[in-house]
């Protein structure tokens, strides 16, 4: 207890409790906390029986029994204490001083210890007393006190006897190496990049040996900087087992390991080179403009699927344990059953750019939306109204906005629904710039915001949602429709139907959103914001309106876009477009656009240095006018000029005045051993690319009756298909029965076999597709059709470009 004023016997024990912190242990020794010692037991347990402090302290005490006296240890406690406080504050303090009380051994223990010593060198008694006490911190009173006083006295250098050499080691100063440390792990950070699985994964390891790892860390310190040693170095990693006792050794101040490299399947595409150049030209830029701009890396995560109602759908993030009560079992219906609906997170990571390109940009502020995928599908629109939110929001605002993404259909900015929505942005923020820029097919692990998807996997993890039932006539409704464009529909029809349907989708979001909220990203937590309405959205596209009023909102694609020439006039006086970048920035035109606060320049193409195998460095480019010459699929793309037979004796097409633009076919590609696949008879679907939108054959020598025609749609549905790629992951149903032609790509012109198979089945190929862009609405010259059996379609914008029309096999005989 506590009193105002302390008895005498009490003064020293109090003042020694006062100046410590709160539960900070003091253990009571009569030699220091009282005058004069207790000449018996019974005064030592009527002096703590009658303790009298100023102070609220605990009490805890250790009596190992057989006469040896308690000891006492006391903590110094605040006054206000819950009940609930007291007894966890007891059992922390406890457990804080337990290893501090003294340790009694038996006379068992004791022996059994000292015959196995004997065993190495022949020791005295006494000595081996010594040295148990020294390292058992025995407590028990020895056989004879004042040799091993004595021995105590000499080997502990208490009176000189023998001299501690550790006195002449003053130890490693601290800080010695903590520069070099932290350029090697701004080294190791650039290494760390997120893979197309939503995991850190790397294709190639950049450190050769740990001499190599030391080497390239020196090479960035200043010079004299203190270079530890190799040994100190391995020390630094992360043990690959952390429950085996050689992991104690390790420190894990850096994240690497030894490891072996694990066979994947991976997806390689000619422009990965160039859109790496390209996206580091992007952040050099935002280096160069500091605090005037923003960098934005967006995507969509995987959608989770929402079981129907009592049937908890899992999301398929199943990889690792989860803490769980002990009596309690994870089920959940498996994710690949069928489902009606599910919720599309997306993210906005909003990069803080560091002082220099070479430095770490996966830090900053990350933003999700939890969008319905039935009533809020992913759209261009939708992603730039959440940009202009989250802009508003900045409380500096930037005036220029840089955005990287991947190639989905959504985020391609050369698609015109994505350009009038980065139009409709850079009107709606009155911006003085706006790029977007993108990775190449395949690649979408180059997207920062592809390390957040791991982060929101842990969310996600182990987790089985199912949306709440609703009134009778909405489920006997909603049970009719067999997928979620069926819902779409049905909403259409009937608007209270889709809002039953929010309000039983209501709770899964709100379920998601607070998982996600518990997240962070390098202790910067995840942000959840609404879904945006379709008010906002239409807001949003009255800027296509009031500048182009003759422009079909509800239209855009190229078709319809390239006939308002408003647009395409504005275009050119504030665009400028290249395959995977897209700019806009503020004319000179007062009347147009409102002065800039800053003039910028365009941000360059990557161009190849004299050797052609390195991109020259954003420096030595910016502020020049380049072109995307240097691309390499733009490179294959040439206009035909072989003719249609070949020598036989040479292999070489023949010239003939009679077909001045005639083509040779590329040759089949052998599959197995077997080119008689690739014919127009065995043309059976087609598998439109998502990079070129070109339609690319589907061949089979079977027959593909409805329950194949079926799992190849559904393939399609579930696997974006680019040129050259094969329509069937292994270990699928259909691998092996189900073909397309790899050796073409994205530049490449339409198959032929595409125009013959019209003959077989009008339901595969249209006769108005272009021969080398695949766009609709080509038409073919009457003329040549007089003079040459087979002649392709030509649209006008390919005509436009220096095309000429594709012509096979010339009527009559060749001179």
């Amino acid at each position: 207890g506590t009193k105002s004023e302390v008895k005498p016997q009490y003064k020293l024990l109090d003042k020694a409790l006062s100046v410590v912190d709160y539960n900070e242990p003091v253990f009571f020794y009569e030699n220091i906390h009282i005058e004069a010692q207790f000449e018996n037991r019974m005064q030592r347990l009527r002096f703590l029986q009658g303790l009298q402090l100023s102070v609220t302290v605990d009490i805890i005490k250790y009596c190992p029994g057989g006469g040896i006296t308690t000891t006492c240890c006391l903590f110094k406690v605040p006054d206000s204490r819950s009940d609930s406080e007291k007894q966890t504050s007891a059992v922390s303090n406890m457990l804080k001083v337990q290893s501090q009380f003294p340790e009694y051994h038996t006379r068992f223990m004791k022996r059994q210890f000292k015959q196995r010593l004997e065993n190495v060198a022949s020791i005295q008694p006494a000595l081996l007393d010594m040295i148990y006490k020294d390292l058992t911190l025995d407590a028990t009173t020895v056989s004879h006190p004042d040799t091993q006083q004595r021995l105590r006295m000499i080997f502990m250098g208490e009176v000189g006897l023998l001299a501690d050499l550790r006195k002449l080691n003053p130890g490693r100063p601290s800080g010695t190496f903590d520069l070099f440390f932290a350029k090697l792990g701004e080294l190791v950070e650039e290494f760390t990049a997120a893979d197309d699985r939503r995991h850190n994964e790397a294709h190639m390891s950049q450190i050769l040996s740990l001499k190599d790892l030391i080497q390239q860390a020196k090479d960035r310190c200043p010079e004299n900087t203190d270079i530890p040693s190799s040994s100190l170095v391995r020390l630094q990693f992360t043990p690959r087992n952390p429950y085996a006792n050689t992991a104690m050794r390790f420190t894990s101040k850096l994240p690497v390991q030894y490891k072996i490299q694990r066979r994947q399947l991976r997806v390689s595409h000619p422009d990965e080179h160039f859109t790496n150049a390209q996206f580091k030209y992007l952040r050099s830029l935002a280096v160069r403009m500091g605090k005037t701009c923003s960098l934005f890396c967006c995507d969509d995560k995987a959608k989770v699927p929402i079981g129907e109602p009592d049937v908890a759908l899992s999301t398929g993030v199943r990889g690792k344990m989860t803490i769980t009560p002990s009596t309690s079992t994870l089920v959940a219906a498996d994710h690949d059953m069928h489902h009606k609906g599910c919720l599309t997170p997306s993210v906005y990571f909003r990069c803080t750019v560091p002082e220099s390109v070479d430095k770490s940009f996966y830090k900053g502020h990350v933003t999700t939306i939890i969008n319905d995928s039935v009533l809020q599908s992913s759209n261009p629109m939708r992603h730039a109204a959440s940009v202009i939110k989250l802009v508003k929001g900045i409380e500096d605002k930037p005036t220029v906005i840089l955005k990287f993404t991947d190639g989905g259909t959504d985020h391609r900015n050369n698609l015109e629904h994505v350009k009038c929505a980065s139009i409709c942005m850079f009107k709606e923020l009155d911006l003085d710039m706006y790029i977007a820029a993108r990775c190449a097919p395949g690649h979408s692990w180059t997207n920062p915001a592809e390390r957040v998807m791991s982060i929101l996997n842990v969310g996600l993890q182990n987790c089985a949602l199912s949306r709440t039932k609703g009134s009778e006539e909405t489920e006997a409704q909603l049970k009719k429709c067999g997928s979620m464009d069926a819902i779409r529909k049905a909403t259409a029809i009937k608007p209270e139907l889709k809002e039953e349907w929010e309000m039983s989708v209501a709770p899964v979001r709100k379920v998601i959103e607070e998982r996600f909220r518990r997240l962070s990203l390098k202790d910067e937590p995840i942000q959840v914001i609404d879904p945006l309405g379709e008010e906002e959205i239409d807001i949003l596209k009255g800027n296509l309106n009031h500048l182009f009023p003759s422009m079909d909102t509800n239209k855009l694609v190229k078709s319809a876009t390239s006939k308002v020439e408003s647009y395409m006039q504005w275009q050119e006086n504030h665009c400028r477009q290249r395959h995977y970048c897209f700019q806009i920035k503020k004319c000179s035109n007062p009347d147009c656009c409102s002065p800039p606060t800053q003039t910028w320049n365009w941000l360059p193409d990557p161009v190849l240095d004299e050797g052609g195998e390195k991109y020259k460095s954003f420096d030595a480019l910016y502020g020049l006018d380049t072109t995307e010459h240097d691309r390499p699929t733009l490179q294959k793309v040439k206009e035909p000029t072989k003719t249609g037979k070949r020598n036989k004796a040479t292999k070489q097409p023949v010239t003939s005045p009679a077909n001045p633009v005639g083509i040779v076919l590329q040759d089949p590609e052998l599959i197995n051993g077997d080119a008689s696949v690739y014919t127009a008879q065995n043309a059976r679907f087609t598998a439109k690319c998502s990079e070129c939108s070109k339609h690319r054959l589907i061949y089979s020598k079977l027959k593909l009756d409805l329950r194949y025609r079926v799992q190849i749609e559904l393939l399609l549905l579930e696997y974006d298909y680019t040129c050259g790629s094969a329509v069937t992951p292994p270990g699928h149903g259909l691998h092996g029965k189900i073909f397309t032609r790899l050796n073409i790509d994205c530049a490449s012109p339409m198959e032929t076999a595409y125009y013959s198979s019209i003959h077989y089945s009008s339901e595969i190929a249209r006769a108005d597709c272009c021969y080398y862009c695949g766009d609709v609405g080509a038409t073919v010259d009457q003329d040549l059709k007089l003079k040459f059996k087979t002649v392709y379609p030509l649209c006008l914008d390919c005509k436009t470009k220096g095309f000429n029309f594709c012509c096979l096999r010339p009527f009559g005989k060749r001179k």
